[in-house]
């Protein structure tokens, strides 16, 4: 039953990927630069905050708090600085997120305009053979799967990637030593689990077997 299942599944033939970039690159390569910046904006926006408030605290609020006549300039300064960093990354998010938009969008036209022409010039026995639906699910929900991949997964991956290496390097400048606590940690939590999973994926097999016999 397994094998069966698999063999249903959609397989992705060699290069489609290649050729969706292909095709988003040649027509918004200016758009997608801009995209990538604003990218790396947010995301060394999106890790500043505790940087930002390790400053605050360690460099003006504890000091000020032994002065008899506190001077609260430099510390203003720098919240307004937080400020304006914070909106940086706002209108980045904005910008690159108005911008994918447009890209999917455009790129789906393009796609649709050209699957249209290709089925204008199959023969009538395609229509035949393959049901209306089917036709027709590869202008909607297929490019809406597409639409989904260029607007959301490939910023969001994008993102992820900056951000993983931005946390990390702020990590290393605020400590160095608990950051390599903290990646130990997180390779002995990933080896406890996977250790934890291959043992009781058999139990969850055995426990799904009994219960279709059961029923």
């Amino acid at each position: 039953l397994k094998n069966k299942m698999e063999d249903k599944r959609p397989k992705v033939k060699k290069g489609t990927v290649k050729r969706l970039l292909k095709i988003v690159t040649s027509r918004y390569k200016k758009r997608l630069i801009i995209v990538a910046i604003c990218l790396v904006i947010s995301s060394i926006v999106s890790v500043s905050a505790p940087l930002f408030t390790k400053q605050i605290i360690d460099g003006y609020i504890v000091p000020l708090l032994g002065t008899d006549n506190p001077n609260f300039d430099g510390l203003r300064n720098l919240i307004l600085i937080m400020v304006g960093v914070f909106l940086l990354g706002i209108i980045s998010t904005f910008v690159y997120n108005r911008l994918m938009v447009t890209i999917a969008q455009g790129t789906l036209k393009k796609i649709r305009d050209t699957m249209f022409s290709k089925m204008q010039k199959l023969p009538i026995k395609y229509f035949d053979v393959n049901s209306h639906g089917d036709v027709m699910s590869h202008y909607t929900n297929d490019t809406d799967t597409l639409e989904q991949m260029i607007s959301q997964s490939i910023p969001q991956t994008m993102s992820s990637i900056i951000s993983i290496v931005t946390i990390f390097i702020a990590m290393l400048y605020l400590n160095v030593i608990l950051t390599f606590i903290i990646i130990l940690s997180v390779l002995l939590i990933r080896f406890i689990s996977s250790k934890i999973v291959a043992y009781s994926s058999k139990y969850f097999a055995s426990q799904q077997e009994d219960l279709g016999e059961l029923n």
